[in-house]
């Protein structure tokens, strides 16, 4: 049982040396790229012999940075993300909307700490 935790603890131990050493290489390149996620996290509504529910999603955001020198670079984001909503009351309907965000920035100032 022992023997079993420590290969375990080992495991993840190696895991996040891996991932650390493979961010500090990623800083001396010139470009970028992000990946993260995203959510819409609701509350349900009533009022007026309406009921409203929205599903909880999530979503993603792509990121490109290109880095001219230490202090401009260009940068471009894109994230998705699909909401649906629910409405009962005298006629029940659903509405579902795909929602896309798009940012390009030109040269922008970065500062490093």
């Amino acid at each position: 049982m022992q023997l079993k935790y420590s290969i375990k603890r080992t495991a993840l131990v190696v895991g996040i040396l891996a991932l650390v050493s493979i961010t500090a290489v990623a800083q001396d390149s010139r470009s970028e790229i992000s990946i993260q996620g995203t959510g819409f996290f609701t509350k349900d509504t009533a009022g007026n012999g309406v009921f409203e529910r929205a599903n909880e999603t999530g979503g993603f955001l792509l990121g490109y940075r290109y880095n001219f020198n230490r202090w401009l670079a260009t940068e471009a984001n894109y994230g998705y993300d699909r909401n649906t909503q629910f409405y009962f009351g005298s006629t029940p309907a659903r509405v579902q909307s795909d929602i896309h965000g798009r940012q390009s920035l030109g040269q922008n100032e970065r500062r490093s700490t």
